[in-house]
């Protein structure tokens, strides 16, 4: 765990919308995190009507409230970012907790390197997470840290770091999928980005097949705007022969298996079928989870 030399305040921008269950234990394991940093937490909340505010303030987080009307991921982080201290800026979904009390110390390390624009975080799935969830991350999220340069890159604002000085000359700007765009966008201006495997949070979603197609057009819609048809059928025979493959080396029982494979079948069917009916990514505002 390296020391890190930016004036002893990181800032916290922390994203909720209803997460009355995980802000508090968001905010508890934050404030036990290893001695040493000095934390502005901002809870940026979009609309909660249970009792995600309440419980926020009361593990001594400042709020600031923005309608649902004007949510989108880029302005929800770009709006906490201005008011909070720090030359460096931690992002958190409110359901993303860190595993350990190392986590701050592990994300905030790479940014020695002058060089360094954002780190992000490892997820790994909560216990009792969906299979595709568990295949997902595990494919997605390794143990082993990563250097990018240029794209692609992997980068997620559900548990992020960001260095402010990089943001204020490129801010957040796609309603969605923000996290991807802005860090092709800033190795592309000659920064680099740090995947880091050495710090972890709990993060996983619960998801319908058709949700986590959408999730996935999302990602793909940033360098992809119009792809012919017969490349999401190839990209789609792929995932099946991928997935199938995993699934069935599971050890589980076989009516266990086939409901992962159905989940599967209707996943791929809404991946192909709503790509192309979604709009440009830039043009719309995604449904949140």
């Amino acid at each position: 765990m390296l020391p890190v030399r930016f004036g002893g305040v990181i800032g916290v921008v922390i994203r909720t919308l209803n997460e009355a269950e995980h802000i508090g234990t968001c905010l508890e394991t934050l404030a036990r995190q290893a001695p040493g940093f000095v934390l502005d937490v901002l809870v940026v909340d979009s609309g909660s009507n249970d009792d995600t505010i309440a419980i926020a303030r009361g593990h001594g987080a400042r709020v600031h409230e923005i309608s649902p009307e004007d949510f989108d991921y880029s302005t929800a982080i770009n709006v906490g970012i201005e008011r909070v201290e720090g030359d460096l800026i931690l992002i958190l979904s409110a359901h993303a907790i860190p595993v350990d009390d190392g986590w701050i110390a592990a994300m905030v390390a790479p940014f020695e390197d002058e060089r360094v624009a954002g780190v992000a975080s490892r997820q790994v799935p909560w216990p009792g997470a969906p299979l595709r969830e568990v295949l997902r991350l595990a494919r997605e999220f390794s143990e082993a840290g990563r250097v990018y340069d240029e794209p692609p890159v992997l980068f997620s604002n559900a548990a992020s770091c960001v260095r402010r000085s990089v943001w204020a000359e490129q801010p957040f700007t796609l309603p969605a999928a923000e996290d991807m765009e802005w860090a092709a966008r800033v190795v592309g201006a000659g920064w680099t980005v740090v995947y880091q495997g050495e710090a972890a949070v709990y993060h996983s979603h619960d998801e319908t097949p058709r949700a986590q197609a959408q999730r996935m057009i999302d990602v793909n819609r940033v360098d992809d705007e119009d792809r012919p048809l017969r490349k999401t059928l190839r990209e789609a025979a792929g995932i099946v022969y991928r997935d199938t493959r995993m699934i069935l080396g599971f050890d589980e029982p076989p009516g266990r298996r086939l409901a992962h494979l159905w989940e599967l079948a209707q996943m791929v069917f809404f991946y192909v079928v709503d790509f192309r009916r979604s709009g440009s990514i830039a043009e719309r505002r995604r449904t949140r989870s």
